[in-house]
């Protein structure tokens, strides 16, 4: 039972917007190299490049765009199953266990995104 909303809602808030910082630090280094693999594959096989690199960049922040946006969903699991009772689980096993595995999924999908952004500029017209 959450006893002063007030307060548990802003330190959620804090918590969340510091682990966001880290989520997108986690994120650039798998994107770049599932790019970076793809495209080297690509080019390798003497594939030209048909998006010049505003384009590449383009979908690079429309994909950090839709990471942010998944991030914000751990928003709706706090306050759904969130407490800040003194004997509440939530704030020192599920939160976290929730931002890591969370963090490891999106690096996943970011090595994925990444290799599909190289497949759209190295695609065949």
């Amino acid at each position: 039972m959450i006893v002063d909303f007030a307060t548990y809602r802003k330190s959620a808030f804090r918590y969340w917007e510091r682990k966001r910082i880290a989520y997108n630090l986690a994120l650039v280094p798998p994107a770049f190299l599932g790019y970076g693999l793809a495209a080297g594959v690509s080019a390798g096989v003497g594939d030209q490049p048909h998006h010049g690199w505003g384009a590449v960049l383009f979908l690079f922040v429309l994909s950090a765009i839709g990471a942010n946006a998944c991030f914000s969903l751990g928003y709706a699991l706090e306050f759904v199953f969130g407490s800040d009772s003194p004997d509440s689980r939530w704030p020192r096993f599920w939160r976290p266990l929730l931002v890591l595995l969370g963090t490891l999924f999106a690096m996943l999908l970011s090595i994925i995104g990444g290799r599909n952004i190289a497949v759209i500029e190295f695609a065949y017209k």
